[in-house]
């Protein structure tokens, strides 16, 4: 593990207010490590704001302290749990994982499960610090998935590895994954994330179906008019969460945030027919219009970052 003057070094560059989320941001890298050399990562893509500050965003992007991933095939969680179990028997370059007993935990609607390892090294030694790992089994990628390097931090040049390039899912169905998410939550991290992306160039027809067919497999509808009413108030957001996770002289000007969104992704609400049907069947009862939406996808063009 990076020395504690390292970490502090880092947490000064960073501008957090936090040592703690700067010491949890490098530890993450650590397990992103780990999980690569034990092989789970293969069976898995990464994606959520620690995907994005990470793998596409960088210093540009707010810290994170949790993982996501979306599974790639059919998998029994006891035998990724297994395999976790084996790669934290010993210290990892100085740093303790561990699974604690009865950790492991399903969403109500059982199409996520994870499990919070906690960690211990030389100068955080309580084994009190966990890390939030999410799985999801809701679909499998609809995109073709992406091997990526992780953006270069300066802490890099102390790490005692190269970091392993990760499989992450493609960024506008990341985006799609995140206006999801923004629709039927109210975490200010999600509104900020697509912030970022909302004034740069999208590929909208792609990003719009992809919203559609991700709150279809969710079991909602989707109305545009109810999302773009949440970003033209922005008061439903938790914006006290978000401060801790940018810079402390970054100012948290929630309705720019929300603004931004809102003239951003006005896309959302410009269904073709079809879009318009699935959107409205949150009991999935169009299966056939569904896969039909699946395969025949607008065009798929990089998007830029």
């Amino acid at each position: 593990m990076l020395t504690q003057p390292q970490v502090q070094r880092y947490a000064a560059e960073s501008g957090l207010r936090d040592l703690m989320i700067v010491e949890k941001e490098v530890v993450l890298t650590y397990l992103l490590q780990l999980l690569a050399e034990s092989h789970i990562l293969k069976k898995l893509a990464f994606k959520g704001g620690t995907c994005l500050r990470k793998m596409i965003l960088g210093s540009h992007g707010r810290f994170s302290t949790d993982l996501d991933f979306t599974s790639l095939e059919e998998h029994e969680h006891e035998d990724i749990l297994l395999d976790m179990m084996k790669g934290f028997e010993k210290p990892f370059h100085g740093i303790q994982f561990q699974i604690p007993d009865n950790s492991y935990y399903e969403t109500q609607d059982g199409l996520s499960w994870g499990v919070n390892p906690t960690y211990s090294h030389s100068w955080n030694a309580s084994g009190a610090s966990e890390i939030k790992l999410q799985i999801s089994r809701r679909e499998p990628p609809t995109l073709p998935t992406e091997k990526r390097r992780q953006c270069e931090q300066s802490y890099f040049e102390f790490l005692p590895f190269v970091p392993s390039e990760i499989v992450c899912l493609a960024l506008p169905e990341m985006i799609a994954e995140k206006i999801r998410a923004c629709y039927q939550r109210n975490k200010a991290r999600d509104i900020y994330d697509l912030s970022i992306f909302s004034a740069r160039p999208l590929n909208h027809a792609l990003i719009r179906r992809l919203v559609v067919l991700k709150l279809w497999q969710a079991r909602d509808h989707f109305n545009p008019q109810q999302l773009m009413k949440k970003f033209e108030d922005g008061s439903s957001f938790d914006w006290n969460d978000l401060a801790q996770l940018v810079r402390r002289t970054q100012t948290i000007d929630g309705q720019k945030i929300a603004k931004d969104c809102l003239n951003g992704l006005r896309f959302l609400a410009e269904f073709t027919d079809d879009e318009r049907v699935l959107a409205n069947d949150p009991h999935q009862r169009e299966r056939v219009l569904w896969k039909k939406l699946c395969t025949n996808l607008p065009a798929v063009t990089m998007t830029p970052i």
